[in-house]
């Protein structure tokens, strides 16, 4: 299966603004179908966007082994070789007018440590970023609304036929297959990424299989679990909800602007929806309480020891396959960069 690069998903939104609907479809099926599964690391984990990794403010846990951080560095190099060597051959191919952003690779699957509290300045200062992350996505949005004012627009149907069949190696409605039967991608997508990889499937990264080991060795840390107990009990006497973890505390506070729909692990806030300073207020309140007892329990410290810990055996189980994808990524930017050159 292809695994994403140059040319997949990242950008769908802004690629349904550039093609009629029709067309899009039959490209996003194929690079749909070609694309590895997403990690399996849990979405609430995650942080809000703009936050870095961590809650702002917190006290800093790596989220990647060394050797790991510097593999899958590579991964944004290979995928950016192969949209301008895709963008050369499409030249080559006579189209010298087309959509100036060519939507972009889906990102590897990543390796994301567990979420901690605030640290007590940022908490006091901005509970846990909430709206600041809702008014940077507000203002990304307007940016992306505006851009689509002078949006690209083909002379003919018959132009951006001939766009798409040169980009994929696909007619209209077709699907490509390869001897497995599994779809592909053919057209300069395909030529750019036999170019850089030596075949159109770019090689399985084990970054997944090192997220899952890793957050499985964590969950079973009896330091972690001790102390996240001790810290949602603190929160109890602190008058706030029974909670699971600090992952669980930011999802709680969520609804605190948006009290719509349940919640993985527990109720959610009762009497909103409420007016947005009343919402802040206990956001702020909640990381207050939140970071106080990761403070008083000594979860932060739990936590990291734990996820290193967890961590270095993950990618140690997985070496093999990690050096191997490293070599392999290595030598395809190497491909890609001559092929640049040339």
């Amino acid at each position: 299966m292809i695994n994403g690069d140059g040319l997949n998903m990242l950008h769908h939104e802004r690629l349904g603004k550039l093609l009629p609907t029709a067309a899009m479809v039959g490209v996003l099926a194929m690079l749909v179908a070609c694309s590895p599964e997403p990690s399996t690391s849990d979405e609430a984990a995650k942080p809000p966007a703009g936050s870095g990794g961590q809650p702002a403010g917190a006290d800093p846990m790596s989220g990647q082994h060394p050797l790991l951080a510097a593999t899958l560095e590579m991964d944004p190099q290979v995928r950016a070789v192969v949209g301008r060597l895709t963008e050369a051959c499409l030249r080559d191919a006579g189209l010298d007018r087309f959509p100036a952003q060519l939507p972009a690779g889906l990102p590897g699957p990543a390796v994301v440590p567990p979420q901690q509290s605030p640290t007590l300045a940022e908490a006091e200062a901005n509970g846990y970023g909430i709206r600041a992350a809702e008014t940077a996505g507000q203002a990304d949005a307007e940016a992306g609304a505006g851009a689509t004012t002078e949006r690209f627009t083909w002379p003919s149907p018959a132009e951006e036929r001939r766009y798409l069949e040169a980009l994929t190696g696909a007619a209209d409605g077709e699907t490509l297959t390869d001897d497995a039967g599994n779809p592909t991608l053919g057209g300069c997508v395909g030529e750019a990424r036999s170019v850089v990889y030596g075949e159109v499937a770019a090689p399985p990264s084990p970054a997944a299989a090192i997220d899952e080991a890793a957050r499985a060795g964590y969950a079973a840390d009896p330091t972690v679990a001790s102390a996240t107990a001790a810290w949602s009990d603190c929160l109890q006497q602190a008058g706030q909800p029974q909670l699971l973890d600090p992952a669980d505390a930011r999802r709680f506070a969520q609804y605190f602007h948006h009290p719509i729909g349940g919640r993985p692990g527990g109720r959610v806030p009762e009497g909103g929806p409420w007016p947005a300073e009343v919402a802040r207020e206990k956001e702020i309140g909640l990381a207050v309480a939140d970071a106080g007892c990761a403070d008083r329990t000594g979860l932060r410290e739990a936590q990291r020891l734990a996820w290193e810990k967890a961590l270095d055996a993950a990618v140690d189980r997985h070496g093999a396959e990690l050096s191997g994808y490293r070599d392999a990524m290595a030598a395809a930017l190497r491909q890609g960069q001559q092929a640049l050159a040339d």
